[in-house]
């Protein structure tokens, strides 16, 4: 693909302060204009930039049929050429699979719709200790689950309750459902997480062939129907993921591997095997004020996970709440007591060799902490997995084979970048 020399910065407004003091909606809102970008601009939407105008990378958008699906929260861009089909007929038929496969991963991981002939999650909580059959996706997530030791989505009971904080329109609201504002949600948090943290109470078990069985107790199974739980198990904040994965993996097999999925919370499947440059912008909040640190470039496949304490676009409305105080809740769950927090304002994770939802399940120990440990990035380099971050203007990775621009330059801040791996 031809390509012209320009300048690889994005276009981007000035740093922009956070209003904390204003309305709700009003400081969601400031928030969001800091980055200019709609949906899942983020990440992968950034390096449409770099292609010149007879590109034939095209943006691929889910048909129609698809009715409800999970194409809504996913930018699909594709490169078309290079095979039997001519640009047209690919386009079609890209068109075709990624709008079937969003249309499936959105009933397949869906947690509160019932689908007829679709044992998905709905299904699978209101059937515990029955065996099931499921999508093979599903089966394959669960497995990735299984291997990491991670027992996040057994936090079922947690997200049910605590996603209503992000619905809340008034701090006034949140009691009934923050665990930080009331003692009586900390303490029914804290036992439904030892539950969550207890293979004997709660297990997923893979029978092979797509077959599993979600096992829960009799003890546990008392327990949630005194106090009303609908979900024992949950990818809830997760979802995407999984769903990436699920979508990238479907599109390669049916030979469209030459694109890039990203989504509006920070999960990017790159499947891309040419030598494109892409980019990913790297923010960096101080306080009450987001900065633009850097860009980062890399080539080839890649799997990015991009975890944030702050919405970065409208459709972050349901993922985060900012109190009158300032506090930003975020859906960051802790196994340990099921109280949300994060270690670091930012925290991009990228691996070659593994899926999106792979990396997220070793980023959570990491992320998902009272203190940021910078040690515990050197073990994820060990599994593959690389790490950028920002410490006192610093950008700091793990990965030797990515490269780094300046975003722009702020009379205030001025960010600097570390050689991989330095401390």
């Amino acid at each position: 693909m031809g390509r012209t020399a320009r300048d690889k910065r994005p276009n981007v407004r000035p740093v922009e302060k956070i209003e904390l003091n204003d309305e709700h909606v009003g400081r969601r809102l400031a928030l969001t204009l800091v980055f200019l970008l709609a949906g899942a601009g983020l990440l992968v939407y950034s390096f449409m930039q770099l292609f010149t105008p007879q590109s034939e990378w095209v943006t691929v958008e889910a048909g129609s049929s698809a009715g409800a699906s999970s194409a809504s929260e996913f930018v699909f861009l594709y490169r078309l050429g290079g095979g039997e089909l001519s640009p047209a007929a690919e386009n079609k038929a890209v068109t075709a699979a990624y709008t079937q496969l969003c249309r499936t991963a959105f009933e397949v991981f869906h947690n509160q719709m019932e689908v007829p002939g679709v044992n998905n999650l709905y299904a699978i909580n209101r059937h515990p200790n029955e065996e099931l059959t499921v999508d093979k996706g599903l089966y394959n997530a669960f497995a990735t689950v299984e291997r990491s030791g991670n027992r996040s989505i057994y936090l079922g009971p947690v997200y049910e309750r605590y996603e209503n904080v992000f619905y809340c329109q008034d701090d006034s609201q949140l009691t009934d459902f923050d665990p930080r504002l009331s003692s009586t949600v900390a303490a029914e948090y804290a036992a439904y997480a030892a539950y969550a943290r207890d293979p004997q109470s709660v297990q997923i078990e893979l029978l092979g062939e797509n077959r599993i069985r979600l096992r829960v107790s009799e003890e546990y199974l008392a327990f949630a129907q005194r106090e009303g739980i609908g979900s024992f198990i949950d990818f809830s904040w997760m979802r995407n993921a999984f769903i990436a994965d699920y979508l990238a993996e479907g599109l390669a097999a049916r030979g469209f591997g030459k694109g890039a999925l990203t989504s509006f919370d920070g999960f990017a499947r790159n499947l891309e095997q040419g030598g494109e440059d892409f980019s990913l912008q790297i923010y960096d909040r101080q306080g009450g004020t987001l900065y633009g640190a850097a860009v980062m470039h890399y080539q080839g496949p890649m799997s990015i996970v991009d975890l944030r304490d702050y919405p970065a676009n409208a459709m972050d409305e349901t993922r985060f709440y900012q109190l009158r105080s300032g506090e930003i809740r975020t859906p960051y769950v802790d196994l340990a007591d099921g109280l949300s927090r994060n270690a670091l304002h930012n925290l991009t994770c990228c691996a070659r060799d593994k899926g999106c939802g792979e990396v997220l399940l070793e980023m959570i120990p990491v992320y998902i902490s009272g203190s940021f440990q910078p040690e515990a990035l050197t073990a994820l380099a060990a599994k593959g997995i690389g790490s950028v971050y920002c410490a006192d203007s610093v950008v700091r990775s793990t990965m030797a084979d990515l490269t780094f621009d300046q975003f722009y330059e702020d009379e205030n801040v001025r960010y600097t970048i570390a050689p991989a791996g330095t401390k």
